[in-house]
């Protein structure tokens, strides 16, 4: 059997980027760049104020810091938005936060070091000076990025601050990676689909929607095929339809050594032979993988609900960022303490799902789930962390440190 490092990099190595394609900003949330983000200006385009105050020169009130307040006639009231005219020799601007500095002007002295009571008699009074001296509270033209300078690389994952950046640059239309098409196909004689009444040894294809859920949330397009039952002819449909028109297929159930477990063997028909059907982790052990003759990548994941759960996050997720062009393919892991014991089996890698819990001092508490059993739904539900007890430890005591994957 392959590690699950090693499992996971045969895969990878038959993956590369999606081609790209144009989205409109108002689709581009959750997708990933497909090109660089160049600055098409500097930004800020002008020398702007960062703060509600006036605008002054330096060197004209620089005597204030020596307790000599200095009274500036005030020249002109600029907003956000205006084109200021020329600041002259010894005289103050107010200027609002955003406004662009008026010619002549170095600093912005903030409203609250001035007395600008005396309005009606046209002048400030400056009583205290900014502590960073000249040039404080101003922001330069091009001090955030300048014309021609990259801003995002490709493969920069798009949320709601990039979306921000691409607006400011005014990029109504996107170059983004083609989000992969992942076909779902659920096998096995027992399943029903959701809203048919399970007949007598009969259950609900629940692992099929569990899996087209995971696969969008991992930034992909799900495609549920109807239930292929346990025949070769049958499976072997499913999966030359599913071909068709994706770019991963991924199976559930059937790759086991059951009489019934056909999807291996129609696997190694498509694929002329597989990369590997067994992994040392628990759970999920039977896990096939192979290639088509097309070049589209095929993943059989286990049939019980938990071992398809935890091998998509070590496979078919990885595979999914892979195509859309993500430098990183795993789950960001940290250090928990163990909250209960954990038994484990120290043949395998061992994945124990449960909750991660901040412990108040900056490290995190790991709750396993109650019952571990791969065939139980409910072991799934609100599961934030996947703990990794390594190969040839039979479990932790409460208190240890485990390494533990954060679930998105």
């Amino acid at each position: 059997m392959l590690t699950v490092d090693e499992a996971r990099e045969a895969i990878l190595k038959t993956l590369s980027t999606l081609p790209a394609e144009r989205v409109m900003l108002t689709e581009a949330l959750g997708r990933v760049l497909a090109e660089p983000l160049l600055a098409p200006d500097d930004h800020p385009a002008f020398d702007n104020s960062a703060m509600d105050g006036y605008a002054v020169r330096w060197a004209e009130v620089a005597h204030v810091a020596e307790g000599r307040p200095a009274s500036l006639p005030v020249c002109a009231h600029i907003p956000a938005g205006a084109s200021p005219d020329p600041m002259p020799p010894g005289a103050a601007a107010r200027i609002m936060t955003g406004a662009q500095m008026p010619a002549g002007a170095d600093t912005v002295v903030m409203r609250e070091d001035t007395d600008d009571g005396a309005m009606e008699e046209n002048r400030v009074q400056i009583r205290a000076l900014p502590d960073h001296g000249c040039g404080s509270h101003v922001r330069l033209r091009g001090v955030n990025v300048k014309a021609g300078q990259e801003a995002l690389g490709a493969g920069s994952m798009i949320g709601g601050g990039e979306i921000g950046l691409l607006a400011t640059f005014g990029r109504p239309v996107v170059s983004v990676v083609r989000r992969p098409v992942v076909a779902i196909i659920a096998t096995g004689d027992e399943l029903v689909e959701v809203g048919q009444v399970p007949g007598p040894g009969q259950i609900v294809n629940a692992s099929g929607w569990m899996l087209s859920a995971l696969v969008a949330q991992a930034g992909g397009i799900p495609r549920l095929t109807p239930v292929a039952r346990d025949a070769v002819d049958e499976t072997r449909a499913r999966f030359v339809e599913a071909l068709s028109r994706a770019d991963l297929v991924v199976s559930i159930g059937g790759v086991s050594v059951g009489d019934f477990d056909v999807v291996k063997e129609v696997m190694e028909e498509l694929c002329a032979s597989l990369t590997f059907w067994r992994v040392k982790m628990k759970p999920g052990k039977p896990l096939a993988f192979g290639v088509d003759r097309s070049g589209v990548p095929l993943i059989g994941l286990p049939g019980n609900p938990a071992s398809a759960f935890v091998s998509f996050f070590q496979f078919v997720r990885p595979a999914m960022r892979r195509a859309l062009g993500l430098s990183e393919v795993t789950l960001p892991v940290v250090v928990a303490r163990a909250s209960a014991r954990m038994r484990s089996t120290p043949e395998r890698l061992d994945f124990q799902r449960g909750r991660l819990t901040a412990d108040g001092a900056g490290g995190w508490f790991f709750e396993p789930a109650s019952d571990q059993g791969s065939g139980n739904p409910l072991s799934m539900v609100g599961v934030t962390g996947l703990a990794r007890i390594p190969v040839g430890c039979g479990g932790l005591d409460a208190g240890e440190l485990v390494e533990v994957e954060v679930l998105p």
